[in-house]
C-alpha cells in the first residue's frame, strides 16, 4: 500500500510527498493547472512554447548551458510536457539531489529569463516541430481527428500551435502567462521516492522559501473551469485528408465519458480488452487473423466537460476498407451487444491492468504523475489501492451496458490520410459496417 502526504505552504502551494521504500531515487514534478485549451486564440501554443523558454534561462542558471551543467553533474534527467489541460515539469534524481531538483524546479516555474533573443530563435525550433508532426502521417491525422471532433476555441487546436501564432509570440505574451496562470495556488509539487530524503525535518520550510521567487507581485490564480469555454463537441463526423503515402492512417471515435465520471473504471477496463494489449479483440481480428495492419490499438481519454473513446490503425491503402470495415464491426459488435465481453475476457483484462499498474509504480516518476494528476485534475487523490478496488469491482452488466451507451453507429466520427480522392470508399465501409451484425 502506498502512503502519502498533502500539504498545503503558507505560499499557496499544494505538496504531495509520496515515500517509496527501497528506492534512492526521488522525483520532483511541478503541475500547473493550465493546458492549450485555456489559451485565447492569438496565443495557441504559449504553453507548450513556455514549456521549451524555461530550459533556456532561469535567475540562478542564466543560461541553457548553465541548468544542463547543473542537472547533469548530478546524473540526473529533467524536462517538461504540455496538454490540452495541464503543464509538467520535472527532474528526477538521486536523493542526495533532491535539493539541486528542487532548486532547479521552482526556477524554471518562477524566474524563467524569457528573453526576447531566446524567444526568436526558438521559434524556428518550433516551427520545424510542428513540421515534424506534420511529415508523419499517423501523428498528423490524429490531430486533424481533434481538429474534427472538438471546438476550435475549446480541445479542437493543436497544443503547438500554428506557426502564425507562434512567431509572434514576445516577451510580455510569456510574462502575462506566468502572471495569469502560475499562482502558487494553481501549481501542485510533487516530491516521491526515498523516504528518508523526502521526510526530512524542514523540508516544507524549504520548499515554501524556495517558492516564493520570482515577481514580487502577487500573480492571479485563474480557476480554468470559467474557461472551460462552449461545448467542445462538434457536429461533424468524416474527414478524409489526401496524401501519397505507402500506408493508411486512421482514427475513430465515440463522444464518451467525461473525467469525473464514476465509470471511468468500466471504460479502461473496456479499452484494455477491447485494444489495449496484444490479446485484445482488434489486435487478434485486425493483425493476428487478417494481418491488415501494422499497429492498432483502442484509445480513451477523459477531459473535464468531455471525452473520446476510439482507436486508430495504419494499413495497406489497397485494403483499408477491409481494415475500416472490420476494425468498426469490432466497435459495433460491442455496442449492440452481438458480441458482448465475456467473463473471461473481462478477468483477463482487471489482471493485465493490475500486473500494469503494479509495475508502472516502482517508479518514482510513474508515482509523482500519478499522484500529482489526481490532485491537479480531480481535486483530491485516490490512491493506487482504492483506484484498484474500483477497476475489480467492474462488473459484465456494467461493461456491457457502458459499451452499449457508447459504442452508437450514429456518434461514430471518423478520419484518414491516405491516397484517396474522396469520401466515398468510407461513406461505404463505415455504411457496411454499420449494417452488419456480427454472428454469435
Amino acid at each position: 500500500m502506498i502512503s502519502y502526504t498533502k500539504d498545503v505552504l503558507p505560499s499557496g502551494l499544494t505538496i504531495i510527498r509520496v515515500p517509496m521504500p527501497a528506492v534512492e531515487s526521488v522525483t520532483v514534478l511541478a503541475l500547473v493547472n493550465v493546458g492549450s485549451r485555456y489559451e485565447e486564440p492569438r496565443l495557441w501554443g504559449i504553453s507548450h512554447f513556455l514549456e521549451h523558454m524555461v530550459f533556456k534561462g532561469t535567475e540562478q542558471y542564466p543560461d541553457a548551458q548553465s541548468l544542463a551543467a547543473a542537472v547533469d553533474a548530478i546524473g540526473a534527467k529533467f524536462n517538461a510536457f504540455t496538454s490540452k489541460e495541464y503543464t509538467g515539469y520535472y527532474v528526477k534524481a538521486t536523493s542526495k539531489g533532491l535539493d539541486l531538483a528542487l532548486n532547479v524546479v521552482s526556477d524554471m516555474l518562477l524566474t524563467p529569463k524569457l528573453r526576447q533573443e531566446d524567444i526568436d530563435r526558438e521559434k524556428g525550433v518550433i516551427i520545424e516541430e510542428i513540421n515534424m508532426y506534420a511529415d508523419m502521417p499517423a501523428s498528423h491525422i490524429a490531430t486533424r481527428f481533434e481538429q474534427l471532433v472538438y471546438n476550435e476555441k475549446t480541445l479542437g487546436h493543436d497544443i503547438i500551435g500554428t506557426k502564425e501564432t507562434v512567431s509572434a509570440f514576445t516577451t510580455a505574451d510569456f510574462q502575462n502567462h506566468l502572471h495569469t496562470w502560475y499562482g502558487r495556488h494553481n501549481i501542485v509539487l510533487i516530491l516521491s521516492g526515498d523516504a528518508q530524503a523526502i521526510q526530512q525535518p524542514q523540508l516544507l520550510e524549504k520548499v515554501d522559501q524556495l517558492f516564493q521567487k520570482g515577481d514580487s507581485k502577487q500573480r492571479l490564480v485563474t480557476n480554468p473551469a470559467e474557461h472551460y469555454g462552449e461545448q467542445p463537441l462538434t457536429d461533424r463526423q468524416l474527414l478524409v485528408e489526401h496524401r501519397t503515402t505507402e500506408q493508411a492512417h486512421f482514427v475513430l471515435g465515440f463522444p464518451a465519458l467525461r473525467r469525473t465520471d464514476k465509470r471511468r473504471p468500466a471504460l479502461s477496463v473496456l479499452n484494455v480488452l477491447l485494444g489495449g494489449n496484444m490479446s485484445s479483440r482488434l489486435f487478434s481480428e485486425v493483425r493476428e487473423k487478417r494481418g491488415l495492419c501494422y499497429y492498432i490499438h483502442s484509445d480513451v481519454d477523459f477531459y473535464h466537460d468531455a471525452g473520446l473513446f476510439g482507436g486508430s490503425a495504419g494499413v495497406d491503402p489497397k485494403r483499408v476498407e477491409e481494415a475500416v470495415t472490420v476494425t468498426l464491426e469490432e466497435f459495433f459488435a460491442l455496442g449492440d451487444g452481438s458480441k458482448p465481453v465475456t467473463e473471461s475476457e473481462l478477468q483477463r483484462a482487471k489482471d493485465y491492468i493490475t500486473g500494469k499498474f503494479v509495475l508502472d509504480l516502482e517508479d518514482s516518476e510513474s508515482v509523482a504523475q500519478y499522484f500529482g494528476m489526481k490532485q491537479l485534475l480531480q481535486g483530491e487523490v485516490e490512491t493506487p489501492d482504492q483506484l484498484l478496488k474500483r477497476y475489480m469491482a467492474v462488473s459484465l452488466d456494467e461493461i456491457n451496458h457502458l459499451a452499449q451507451e457508447i459504442l452508437l453507429p450514429d456518434h461514430l466520427r471518423f478520419a484518414v490520410i491516405g491516397p484517396f480522392e474522396d469520401k466515398s470508399k468510407f461513406e461505404g465501409a463505415i455504411a457496411q459496417a454499420k449494417s452488419k451484425k456480427t454472428k454469435k
